[in-house]
């Protein structure tokens, strides 16, 4: 789950209802630039201390929570070598915490450079309110663009490489935070390629928006080439929240959900309330999920927690059948881009004379011309919807054929023009 972005009075409750056995949670996603670490950190040392009084008063399990993950990232204002070692250490300092549990961090560097061509992006300004002992500790790296992420990374993989060898060292140390791996954040496939030339620890985590899977096919494709794990932001945004666009595509994610819904309840008649939710948010991510890509969704709400909760997202995955998932690789990528989905129909004419295409409105019966004359042998495509009627005339309209469109949306289907 994701808290970067959450109001800082709302994560110690988002937190205790994510890592409750229902939810199970095992991954946090943060930044450094957020300031909500320590925050995070305490959070997590509660819910822990209130699990062991609950075990001591008999009323919960003796066992040991499990090991949780959390992602967070280096500021553009500490790139740099010197500046991102304050960076990672301060992030560590802030999640460390008296607890059972073992924290692993997955540190990237949030963005390759400060640009002023980003609106919300304030170089200087932002430079001028570091702290001075940041300051001191390396050059602005507003100021060299191109190197300025290139000593980050150096620094990255030494201290990720320091862990490795303390987590061999202590294994079994609890409350500590280890770097368990070290990745990159909203770069560009120019500098993830200059990366691999010199990196010596590959990004095993790179962290982008939901857009770039179906926009960027190079980026998507080299990130797989060097196996490097692709995890998504801003899912609910780029997708779901652009059903306006493709009411079409949505269509077909609903009744996906619809199916699932009803599979899933009659799977398990008797305990309706403690059910997965198969919502078309959750078939979303559970597509996502089945795809081999990391998925960081963030909610405050209940509702939304379930939703987005591993239960929920394991129990359709258990029901992504070939042509469910035919159907979502249809929807989802229409509704990334915010493409209307149609139905694709021919009309083949095997007549011996010119035919003509209407089309039947579906309230009033009135049949509109659609076509040009179409000559024996030739071929007509129309984009429509499913449940659509056409119907074919001769041009003396003595012959007259209807046909009611049976493909859903983004299929296609082809009828013969025929005695």
């Amino acid at each position: 789950m994701g808290v970067g972005n959450l109001q800082h009075e709302l994560i110690p409750q988002v937190v205790s209802a994510n890592l409750m056995p229902s939810q199970d949670i095992r991954l946090i996603d943060t930044a450094h630039n957020s300031h909500n670490e320590q925050i995070l950190g305490q959070a997590v040392a509660s819910f822990d201390a209130a699990s062991r009084a609950q075990t001591r008063g008999g009323g919960g399990s003796s066992d040991k929570p499990p090991p949780l993950h959390v992602v967070t990232k280096v500021w553009y204002s500490h790139l740099g070598y010197e500046r991102t070692k304050i960076s990672v250490r301060e992030s560590l300092d802030q999640l460390a915490s008296k607890n059972t549990r073992q924290v692993y961090v997955h540190m990237l560097l949030h963005w390759p450079r400060c640009n002023d061509d980003v609106e919300w992006m304030n170089c200087e300004e932002e430079e001028n309110n570091l702290p001075q002992f940041v300051k001191d500790a390396g050059p602005p790296p507003h100021l060299d663009k191109q190197n300025a992420w290139k000593d980050s990374w150096r620094a990255l993989e030494e201290m990720y490489n320091e862990h490795a060898a303390e987590r061999r060292r202590s294994d079994g140390v609890i409350g500590k935070p280890f770097i368990a791996s070290i990745g990159l954040s909203n770069f560009e496939l120019d500098d993830m390629k200059a990366l691999i030339e010199f990196a010596h620890v590959w990004p095993q985590i790179y962290q982008g928006n939901s857009w770039l899977i179906f926009h960027d096919p190079h980026l998507m494709t080299f990130l797989r080439a060097h196996d490097i794990f692709f995890q998504t932001y801003a899912v609910m945004f780029g997708i779901i929240q652009r059903r306006q666009d493709s009411p079409s595509a949505f269509h077909i994610l609903s009744t996906v959900s619809r199916e699932l819904k009803e599979t899933i309840q009659s799977s398990n008649p008797d305990n309706v309330a403690t059910q997965p939710i198969a919502t078309e948010a959750t078939i979303m991510l559970a597509y996502l999920v089945h795809s081999n890509i990391g998925i960081i969704p963030r909610a405050a709400a209940t509702a939304h927690q379930h939703e987005n909760s591993p239960s929920s997202i394991k129990a359709v995955i258990q029901h992504l059948t070939p042509d469910r998932i035919e159907k979502l690789e249809r929807a989802i990528p229409a509704l990334m881009k915010g493409e209307q989905l149609y139905t694709s129909v021919s009309f083949v004419n095997a007549l011996k004379g010119a035919i003509l295409i209407h089309w039947m409105h579906p309230h009033t019966n009135e049949e509109v011309v659609v076509s040009d004359l179409i000559h024996p042998g030739s071929v007509e495509v129309q984009q429509t919807h499913p449940g659509h009627i056409f119907v074919a005339y001769d041009t003396e309209r003595k012959i007259r054929k209807e046909f009611v469109v049976g493909a859903g949306y983004g299929e296609e289907q082809q009828f013969r023009v025929e005695l």
